[in-house]
C-alpha cells in the first residue's frame, strides 16, 4: 500500500481522502494485532482506532512526513496501544474493591486490647500516689531522656531509671495476676 496518500490527505486536511485511507489501513492494523499479538477483535479495533488518531496528530504536527516511516510508526504505535490496553485490564481499581477483598474488623483482638487496657488502668489505680504520678509522666512523655525525667522529679538519673523499672515491675506483676483471674 502507498502510505504517502494517507500522509498527503492528512496534511491537506482532505477529510474524504483521510476517511478512505483510514478504511484501508484499519483492517491491516487489526489483522496485525490479532495475528502477531493474539489480540481480540474488540481490543484490536480499539487499538487501531487510537493508533490512527495518534498518527494523524503526529502528521499534522509535522513529526511524521516520510511515507516509509508511517507504516513502521503505525505498527509500533498499534503494538504499544495494545500493551497499554492489556495493562489497563490488569489494573485494580482500589476504590471499587469487591466486599470479599476487604478485611473484616478484628473484633476479638480489639476486645482483648480493651480488656488489657482496663486491667492496666486498674493496676495503675492501685499504685502508690508517687509511683502513679511518676509512671503517668513517663507515659505522657515516652520520648524523654531519663535525665529530663530526673530533672522534672528532682532526683538523680540512676534513681529515675531505677524507679521507672520498679514501677514497671509492679505494674507487670499486677497485670499478670489480674489476667490469670
Amino acid at each position: 500500500m502507498d502510505y504517502s496518500k494517507f500522509v498527503d490527505a492528512v496534511l491537506e486536511n482532505d477529510d474524504a481522502a483521510v476517511t478512505e485511507q483510514v478504511n484501508v489501513i484499519t483492517p491491516v492494523l487489526i489483522k496485525f494485532l490479532m495475528v502477531r499479538l493474539d489480540a481480540t477483535v474488540h481490543d484490536a479495533q480499539d487499538c487501531a482506532q487510537n493508533t490512527l488518531l495518534i498518527a494523524i496528530e503526529k502528521i499534522r504536527e509535522d513529526k511524521i512526513s516520510n511515507p516509509d516511516a508511517v507504516i513502521n510508526y503505525l505498527f509500533t504505535t498499534a503494538k504499544h496501544e495494545y500493551f497499554k490496553q492489556l495493562s489497563k485490564d490488569r489494573e485494580v481499581n482500589y476504590e471499587d474493591l469487591p466486599e470479599h477483598h476487604s478485611d473484616k474488623a478484628d473484633q476479638l483482638n480489639r476486645l482483648l486490647d480493651n480488656e488489657k487496657m482496663n486491667i492496666l488502668n486498674r493496676c495503675m489505680e492501685a499504685l502508690k500516689v508517687d509511683y502513679k504520678k511518676y509512671i503517668e509522666y513517663w507515659f505522657q512523655n515516652p520520648d524523654y531522656e531519663t535525665s529530663v525525667v530526673a530533672d522534672h522529679f528532682n532526683i538523680s538519673v540512676s534513681n529515675a531509671w531505677t524507679k521507672k523499672h520498679r514501677v514497671i515491675n509492679v505494674l507487670k506483676e499486677c497485670f499478670e495476676k489480674k489476667i490469670k483471674l
